[in-house]
Parts: structure tokens; sequence; C-alpha cells
């Protein structure tokens, strides 16, 4: 049977799958999605117990949404991107805010290439299809990199609070890295 924290963070990544795959395939993010990750976010919190840094989710909550208003503001983002990118931010503290927002900055990078060149390579037919995304010198759907980066940092154990059952397993990978290390001194010292 699954854990609850377990089922959460299937159900975070299960959402952040669709809203890429309707990104891509309709260029907008509907609003039930970032609205179902806040949602969620609570029970979390509740599964992981309450901490005293959850302020700083808060702050990157808003300075994700305030920074993606500017950056809509300017045609450079979709409004369902920021909401998607500020409900996701939501999750994590300053230290996982890095690695998401580096995550979601390499994402972009990447998706932005395999477009220019998926734009390239397929005929006319299917780019003058339905798929917006497709279209020639048209919009990247940047829902897809901001979902796989968040997936990457949630795989990556960044989002906070953590609950007690993934620090348990990180020390103990931290624990067996260090006397992994520390036996290969030993072996070194002893040749």
């Amino acid at each position: 049977m699954m854990s609850l924290g377990n089922l959460i963070t299937l159900a975070l990544c299960v959402i952040l799958t669709f809203a890429a795959a309707v990104d891509i395939w309709k260029l907008r993010i509907p609003n039930v999605f970032p609205i179902a990750i806040i949602l969620l976010f609570p029970a979390w919190v509740y599964h992981a117990g309450w901490s005293t840094s959850l302020w700083q989710n808060w702050i990157v909550f808003t300075v994700a949404f305030l920074g993606g208003a500017v950056i809509f503001s300017r045609g450079w983002l979709g409004g369902g991107d920021v909401k998607l990118l500020a409900a996701t931010a939501l999750w994590f503290d300053f230290k996982g805010a890095a690695s998401l927002f580096l995550f979601v900055a390499i994402g972009g990078v990447l998706l932005s290439i395999v477009f220019v060149v998926l734009r390239r390579v397929i005929p006319a037919r299917l780019a003058s299809a339905d798929i917006p995304s497709l279209k020639p010198r048209g919009p990247i759907p940047y829902g897809v990199a901001i979902a796989g980066g968040a997936v990457l940092a949630i795989i990556g154990g960044q989002i906070s609070p953590q609950a007690p059952w993934y620090r348990e397993m990180r020390i103990a990978a931290n624990t067996d890295h260090m006397v992994s290390a520390a036996s290969i001194m030993i072996s070194w010292a002893r040749d």
C-alpha cells in the first residue's frame, strides 16, 4: 500500500504532467491545474509536519507570481505558465526554489531547441493541424519546462517541508556515501 506522502507527491507529479500535456496540445494551462497544486499543499504540510521555515515557501510563491506577472506583461510568458510556476513554487523553500528555477530554466532552453528543430522537421500538413505548438514561429509551451523542472526538483527531494520518511532516507543515503568514502580512504591508507 502506498503511503500518504508518496500518494501526495505522485498526485503532484501527475497534475504537472497533465498540465504540460494540455499546454503542448492547446498552448493553454487551465486554472484547474494551479488550483489543484495549491490545494494539495496543505495535505503535504499536514503529512510532513509543520515547519517554522514555511514562511520561505510563501515568499517564493509571492516572488514567483509577481516576477511572472512582470514577465507576462512583457509577453514573454503566458498567464497559465505564470500561475503554474507560482503554484509549484509554493512547494519549495529558498534552497529548493534555486533547484526548481534552475531546472525550469534548463528545461526551457532544451524545450526551445527541441521545438525549433521539430518545427523544421515535421511536414507542413502536420504543422497546420490543430496543435498550435507545432505551428512555425509559434509560441513554445513553457508549461512543459515548468512541469519537467518541478518533477526533477521533487524527485531530487527539494520540496519543503520534507516528510520524516524522506529525511531519514536522505540521511541514510548520505551516511552510506560517507561510509563508502571513508572505507575507500582507509583502504588507500593501508596500501
